[in-house]
């Protein structure tokens, strides 16, 4: 790969690669104690966080409690959760709510209340009301917010459309990166802590909830200094995402089901109690797992999500954004059962870290979903992703400014895969992509994911280096990383839970009629935008 020469210096005290909740967070904080630069792939605003519909959790109901959000949090974990990692998110819950109140955030709030209340919603795997929302576009809100605030910290400076290419490393751990903004020389970045909000990698599966920029590139850039990454094999499928041609990908936020839409087969069959109690209300991996099962059952390639019989004037208040963008599509909620598929959405796992959010590597930060603080176990529970960046972005900003390092020169890390040429990069990411979604999705055996683990192999060895720098090259190969990380660790995990769920480690009784290898009906749609 021909690198150009690196002509610019700059020194900073807070370095933050990612502009999302968790990056803007640290940003903001880090700025009240020093110098911050924010680099960020593409747009200041183009972030997975803007997309996120359903809200933050946090235990503000008068029938509600730190310690029932630390129960709920714990039990969708399936037991994997890291309880002292649970407890400092469900504790600071609310100061860090307040924070973004305070910054600007216009969260909806009940009326004609005597004292003004938040309005609470209710999402799969709460006991309790407690979903704080800015009607189904509470992501867009916050990154509203977050970046409304810039200006007022004066040391805070933005590159947008700058990709970090590597990580500067010395003795003492991570002391900067080099980055590439678009058109531009490479520029090295001397920092005194370096903190990576880079988001996920589900752009690796076929069909996703995901922008086009998640590609895994905080992972990849971990991995090449050797910082500890776990957890991986717990990708959590969104089990609601509208199953439509010019629309694949398009969420259907778990609060749709909170606010009383019901799952039922095709022919109007309502099938959730089948598989758990709790119903439409049960965590997503179970919701996401009936759902595959019904259309392998029926032969079909989706399911209904009804809300018909929900009042349309609370359907159009509560859900604005769904109900015009199915309108559009000829789907009116308020009258037509949605069409609805599980699709690739969050990534439970990825770099470790610790309450403060510091990786294995000193002067090295994780925050978002980059990061695996322990939080989410083997299964996130719905609405603790946003609050989960919140807080530990903020707990990793208070900790670097008060941890004296010195500013080094450092060497550059190189990735683990070079960058992919343009030659094939296209048939080789589609290629990744199909066997990722077929033998590592919702349901996997373990033949299925030896067959994974051999293609990733070879497509890896098949990609030709790029004879020169591109963020699509680099992007490849992050994505070639991720999936090689993911099947791996799906193998090494001998145990069903959670979001992990093998066929062939089934206890008999257990086990289905219909596989994973079993060509579902859903894959006859084209790669859309989601894919």
């Amino acid at each position: 790969m021909t690198r150009r020469h690196t002509t610019n210096t700059i020194d900073c005290d807070f370095l933050v690669i990612g502009s999302g909740i968790a990056g803007l967070t640290f940003a903001l904080k880090a700025a009240e104690h020093g110098d911050t630069l924010v680099a960020t792939k593409a747009a200041l605003y183009d972030t997975n966080t803007r997309w996120a519909q359903g809200g933050v959790a946090a235990a503000v109901g008068a029938d509600d409690s730190w310690r029932l959000h630390e129960q709920d949090t714990l039990e969708a974990g399936a037991g994997l959760c890291n309880p002292e990692a649970v407890r400092f998110l469900v504790q600071n819950a609310i100061p860090r709510l307040e924070w973004l109140i305070e910054l600007g955030a216009r969260f909806d709030w009940t009326e004609g209340a005597e004292l003004p209340q938040l309005q609470l919603g209710r999402e799969g795997g709460h006991s309790r009301n407690r979903i704080v929302h800015a009607a189904d576009q509470t992501g867009w809100e916050i990154e509203r917010t977050l970046i409304d605030a810039l200006p007022s910290r004066e040391r805070i400076k933005v590159l947008d459309f700058t990709f970090c290419e590597a990580l500067l490393t010395d003795d003492a751990g991570c002391a900067g990166a080099i980055l590439r903004p678009r058109g531009q020389d490479p520029i090295r970045v001397r920092a005194r802590a370096t903190c990576l909000a880079t988001g996920s990698c589900c752009r690796v599966y076929r069909f996703t909830t995901n922008p086009p920029i998640a590609t895994g590139d905080g992972i990849a850039l971990a991995a090449s200094v050797g910082a500890k990454i776990e957890n991986m094999e717990f990708i959590q499928f969104h089990p609601t995402t509208l199953y439509h041609r010019s629309k694949r990908g398009f969420l259907i936020s778990e609060a749709v089901r909170g606010a009383g839409g019901i799952l039922r087969t095709i022919h109007g069959r309502r099938f959730m109690f089948d598989y758990d109690p709790r119903g439409e209300l049960a965590p997503r991996d179970i919701v996401a797992r009936a759902i595959h099962s019904e259309i392998l059952k029926e032969g079909v390639p989706f399911v209904h999500l009804d809300t018909t019989h929900l009042a349309p004037e609370e359907i159009k208040t509560k859900f604005p954004n769904i109900y015009r963008t199915l309108l559009e599509l000829g789907v009116d909620m308020t009258r037509d059962p949605i069409p609805v598929v599980p699709a690739a959405h969050y990534q439970c796992g990825g770099v470790n870290t610790d309450l403060y959010a510091q990786t294995t590597m000193p002067g090295l930060y994780a925050a978002g979903e980059v990061a695996n603080t322990g939080v989410h176990g083997a299964n996130r529970l719905a609405s603790n992703s946003l609050l989960e960046a919140l807080v530990f972005g903020y707990a990793g900003a208070e900790h670097a400014a008060q941890t004296d390092r010195e500013r080094r020169d450092g060497t550059p890390n190189p990735p683990l895969i070079p960058p992919v040429a343009e030659l094939g990069r296209e048939g080789i990411l589609r290629r990744l992509r199909h066997v990722m979604w077929e033998r590592v999705g919702i349901v996997r055996r373990t033949r299925g994911l030896q067959i994974a683990q051999e293609t990733v192999q070879e497509l890896i060895e098949e990609a030709l280096p790029s004879e020169e720098f591109s963020v699509s090259a680099a992007e490849a190969a992050d994505l070639l990383l991720c999936g090689k990380i993911i099947v791996e660790q799906a193998l090494a995990r001998k145990e069903n839970v959670g979001l992990h769920y093998n066929e062939d480690l089934a206890p008999k009784a257990d086990k289905k009629p219909a596989s994973v290898d079993s060509e579902p009906a859903s894959d006859s749609l084209p790669d859309e935008a989601g894919a």
